[in-house]
C-alpha cells in the first residue's frame, strides 16, 4: 500500500537487519521524498562528458554571470551530486585550452563568471578587442577607489567630461557611454550601482562589482591613478595600505584554490592542439583554434545538444 505522511512524503518499509517474524510488521518506516531517485553511479567517462558540455555552455555565455542552478538544470541534470567534480573538470579545460578561469563570485546565490587570464594593456584582464572599454573602466574604478570605495554618478561624470565623454552624446568608440556604464558594466558585474536612500530626485552611487575584484586589483588601479597623476603609490597612504592588504588576501585565496584542485584524483582533460604557428601571438586563444577542432571537442560529449 502507498503510505504517505502529512507532508506528502511516501512511507517505505524500513527493514533493519535480523528482524524476526513478529518485528517485520508494525511502524518500521523511513521517510523518502516523493519522486526521489538514487544518484547514478560515479562513471569518470560520463562525468567528463558532462564537463565537456559545460565548457561549451559557459563559453556561449561569455561575460554573462551564470548561476549554479542554471548549470544544474541545463547541463549537469541528474549528476547534480557530482557537481563539484564536474565543474572542476570544466574549469581545468577552460584554463588550459581557452585561458579563462571559472570563478564563483557570489557564494550566497552561487554565481559564476568567466575571467580571462590574459592581462590587457589597460591593466585589467581581458582580450585585446576589449582594451578601449577596459581603459574607460579603469578610470571609473580608480575614481571609485580613490574616493573611499564609492563614487556618486555626478563625481564620475565630472571626471569623464574632462576626458571628452558626455552622458547624452554618442561616442565614436564607446557608443552610448551612459548605457555602457549603467547597463553593460553593471550586468557584467564590473560595477555595482545603488540608489542613495531618500534622495530626491534619485541619486546613484557606484561601487566595484564582484568581477572587478577578480580581473584587476586595488594595487593595479592605484598604480594606474598614480601614473595619470604622476605620483608615487605611497603618496596615498590609506589606499596603499588597503591595496597591500588585498594583495595578501588574494594570494591566500589562490593558494587555497590550488590545494583544493590538487586533491581531486585523476583530473585529466582532452585538450585541443592549436596551430603551433600561433605561439607568441597576442590573438585570443580560441580564435587561433580551427573551427573543426572546436567542433570535435564539443562533439566528444556524445552529441552536440545540451
Amino acid at each position: 500500500m502507498d503510505r504517505r505522511n502529512d507532508y506528502g512524503y511516501r512511507m517505505l518499509p524500513f527493514q533493519p537487519k535480523h528482524l524476526n517474524g513478529d518485528e517485520r510488521g508494525g511502524d518500521n518506516y523511513r521517510l523518502v521524498p516523493w519522486g526521489w531517485r538514487p544518484p547514478p553511479p560515479r562513471d569518470v567517462a560520463l562525468l567528463q562528458e558532462r564537463a565537456n558540455k559545460l565548457v561549451k555552455y559557459l563559453l556561449v555565455k561569455d561575460k554573462i554571470p551564470i548561476k549554479r542552478s542554471d548549470m544544474l538544470k541545463d547541463v549537469i541534470k541528474e549528476y547534480d551530486e557530482y557537481f563539484p567534480e564536474i565543474i572542476e573538470r570544466a574549469s581545468y579545460a577552460l584554463e588550459k585550452m581557452f585561458r579563462v578561469n571559472l570563478k564563483e563570485i557570489d557564494k550566497q546565490i552561487s554565481l559564476y563568471i568567466l575571467i580571462s587570464t590574459q592581462e590587457s594593456s589597460a591593466g585589467i584582464l581581458g582580450t585585446t578587442k576589449d582594451t578601449p572599454k577596459l581603459g574607460l573602466l579603469m578610470v571609473i574604478l580608480s575614481v571609485i577607489f580613490m574616493n573611499g570605495n564609492k563614487a556618486s554618478e555626478a563625481v564620475i561624470w565630472e571626471v569623464l567630461r574632462k576626458l571628452g565623454l558626455h552622458p547624452e552624446v554618442r561616442h565614436s568608440l564607446f557608443g552610448e557611454v551612459r548605457k555602457l556604464i549603467t547597463d553593460e558594466f553593471v550586468k557584467q558585474k564590473y560595477l555595482e550601482c545603488k540608489k542613495v536612500p531618500n534622495s530626491r530626485p534619485p541619486e546613484y552611487e557606484f561601487f566595484w562589482g564582484l568581477r572587478s575584484y577578480h580581473e584587476t586589483s586595488k594595487m593595479k588601479v592605484l598604480k594606474f591613478a598614480c601614473k595619470v597623476q604622476k605620483k608615487d603609490p605611497k603618496d596615498w597612504a590609506a589606499q596603499y595600505r588597503e591595496a597591500v592588504e588585498m594583495e595578501v588576501q588574494a594570494a591566500a585565496v589562490a593558494e587555497a584554490e590550488a590545494e583544493a584542485r590538487a586533491e581531486i584524483p585523476g583530473l585529466q582533460i582532452m585538450l585541443i592542439n592549436c596551430s603551433s604557428s600561433s605561439r607568441g601571438s597576442k590573438v585570443h586563444p580560441w580564435n587561433l583554434c580551427p573551427y573543426s577542432s572546436i567542433s570535435r571537442y564539443y562533439q566528444s560529449a556524445e552529441g552536440d545538444t545540451l
